[in-house]
């Protein structure tokens, strides 16, 4: 490849939003909390018939039963901290893929337009590192060949194949019309 392909990273940034595609990330926040309230749900409703299987069975632990219900006020209260919890690292945790999302979004636009020297640099720790080796081998390989076009349609034009070039030429501005190499 050429040095285009190869160019650093640029400087690590920080994203001051958490909220970047926000459909996308209320979708995963809210199966992760679906997930983790029917975790509650199916603990609770088995520790009841638990707690209420060995009270019927020793009636002596009646007692018992009546200090669970006099805590359930506070149980709620825990339980509802808890899921606020799970609310802010479900946002932080779609966050690491929301933002490489967006900016995968934005960089499929930068190219579709015709800048092939365009590359997608992510943070370091966010998720879809894979994708972007992927996607910058792809735009290099992208780049070399309309790099070989170029040699090519102006090699036509000085074999007197001028007018063919043009066309093709012409054909791929209305394709890409931002068309950078």
């Amino acid at each position: 490849m050429t040095e285009n392909t190869e160019a650093k990273a640029p400087e690590q940034f920080q994203r001051k939003t958490i909220l970047i595609k926000k459909t996308l990330q209320y979708h995963y926040m809210a199966l992760i909390l679906a997930s983790v309230a029917l975790a509650f749900i199916v603990f609770g409703l088995e520790a009841i018939w638990t707690v209420s299987k060995v009270v019927n069975e020793n009636p002596y632990l009646m007692p018992l039963l009546d200090i669970i219900k006099d805590m359930a006020p506070l149980f709620a209260i825990k339980i509802a901290t808890y899921l606020v919890i799970v609310i802010i690292v479900s946002a932080v945790i779609s966050h690491r893929m929301a933002g490489p999302i967006f900016k995968f979004e934005k960089s499929c636009g930068t190219v579709a337009d015709g800048d092939l020297t365009h590359r997608v640099y992510l943070r370091k720790g966010d998720q879809l590192t894979d994708l972007q080796d992927s996607f910058n081998i792809m735009a290099g390989a992208v780049h070399e060949i309309v790099k070989e076009y170029e040699k090519f349609r102006v090699e036509a034009d000085a074999a007197g194949l001028g007018a063919k070039a043009e066309a093709l030429s012409k054909k791929i501005t209305e394709i890409m019309p931002k068309f950078k190499v």
